[in-house]
């Protein structure tokens, strides 16, 4: 059951519904949450007439002159003074404007004498006030449902003095590793054997996403106790991935472990490289993704599959990858009929982002792809990518 990249995806992405469940919860606990509800603002930000600096407000119309300070407004006193014609008020950065006033000018842009100061040139009305309502007025919707709230949302929230929201529930990511040559990194090596790396990664990558991971550890090269494993793990997850065992090896019983205990498998195979095998099924409200065993196939597959699946699974709202254009600054080499995930390095050419090279291409070679700052996708329908055409990139750092 092969299919192609934008198959796969498609079937993927049609097999998922985002989770119903929702909870409440502070902004301690909001960052990486998916908002579940619409944010509308309690409040005018500012909330009234406000300096933009410090300085001195007063009636526009009456510069350039000489005004009497009557009295200064610093920021959170909430009684406004009052000036006429020839008084000016000091405000400081957030203090309300004085009824009357309608302009501000820089406490460095007039001279003092005593009690006056003198504004020797003219002034427009509303000059440097951040009048109130004109960031956000009370009753505007600011987030929507489906947004990740990242640092600069939560803080949006906290300015506007909500403090609970209402967010999706993590989806529960079951990790189990296959292999009898698999150790952990912490147990004693025997030649032949393989480190366990494949669950750090993805770990690192699924926390980053914001779903809860769950390791169910490892699982031997044996159909009966992976259909077990299997099972048992249906039980508190939506999504159970694997790593290893998806090839056309003698060991290799992961397909034939999912159908045994009741997933529908929609494919085994698809075009990219590195990492061809995947093994997708469903089962219900249950979704399993089968990933080879090399580290950099893992990878591939887990950013360009599992990561958007899981997106959507969290409720939010924008859940395909991001890819930026940029020029390849050498030839890239690929082959028509498959899609390359290369492994690039960034620089800055002629004002351009541009992509070379960063060593080996080998599937089992995870060094480079460990080093390299993201992967150049190239399509299908290409071939090679020479020196000075465009490419997608997909940078890791935009995960």
């Amino acid at each position: 059951m092969k299919v192609t990249r934008e198959e796969a995806l498609n079937v993927i992405l049609s097999s998922v519904d985002p989770v119903k469940v929702e909870e409440s919860v502070t902004l301690e606990k909001a960052y990486g949450r998916i908002l579940a509800v619409d944010i509308f603002s309690p409040v005018d930000l500012p909330d009234g007439d406000k300096s933009a600096v410090d300085g001195f407000a007063f009636k526009s119309s009456s510069a350039p002159g000489r005004f009497k300070v009557i009295g200064e407004s610093p920021a959170g006193r909430p009684d406004r003074l009052a000036v006429s014609n020839g008084e000016a008020v000091f405000v400081m950065t957030g203090g309300l404007i004085p009824e009357g006033a309608d302009a501000v000018v820089r406490i460095e842009d007039v001279s003092f004498d005593g009690n006056y100061v003198t504004v020797d040139f003219p002034v427009r009305e509303g000059n440097l006030i951040n009048y109130a309502g004109s960031e956000i007025k009370e009753g505007e919707r600011v987030l929507k449902k489906g947004d990740l709230l990242d640092f600069r949302k939560v803080g949006l929230l906290a300015n506007l003095g909500i403090y609970r929201v209402k967010v999706f529930r993590k989806p529960r990511v079951g990790v189990l590793v296959t292999g009898d040559e698999v150790l952990e990194p912490f147990e004693p090596y025997f030649l032949g054997s393989v480190r366990n790396s494949n669950y750090y990664i993805l770990k690192g990558i699924l926390e980053r996403i914001g779903v809860s991971v769950i390791y169910l550890g490892k699982s031997f090269d044996s159909v009966d106790e992976m259909a077990s494993v299997f099972g048992e793990a249906l039980e508190g997850v939506d999504v159970l991935v694997t790593t290893g065992g998806v090839s056309k090896g003698k060991y290799d019983f992961v397909k034939e472990v999912v159908e045994r205990v009741g997933f529908d498998v929609r494919f085994t195979t698809t075009n990219i490289r590195p990492g061809r095998p995947l093994v997708f099924g469903v089962k219900g409200s249950n979704l399993f993704f089968g990933l080879p065993g090399y580290p950099a196939a893992m990878l591939v597959n887990a950013l360009e599959f599992l990561v958007p699946a899981l997106r959507k699974l969290s409720g939010r709202k924008e859940f395909f990858n991001r890819y930026l254009p940029a020029v390849a600054l050498e030839d890239l080499k690929s082959r028509e009929g498959r899609v390359d995930f290369v492994r690039v390095n960034l620089e800055v050419f002629d004002g351009r982002l541009g992509v070379v090279n960063a060593g080996s291409q080998q599937t089992s070679n995870f060094l480079s792809m460990a080093m390299c700052d993201g992967l150049a996708v190239i399509g299908a329908d290409r071939g090679t990518v020479r020196k000075g055409e465009f490419v997608d990139l997909l940078l890791f750092d935009r995960i």
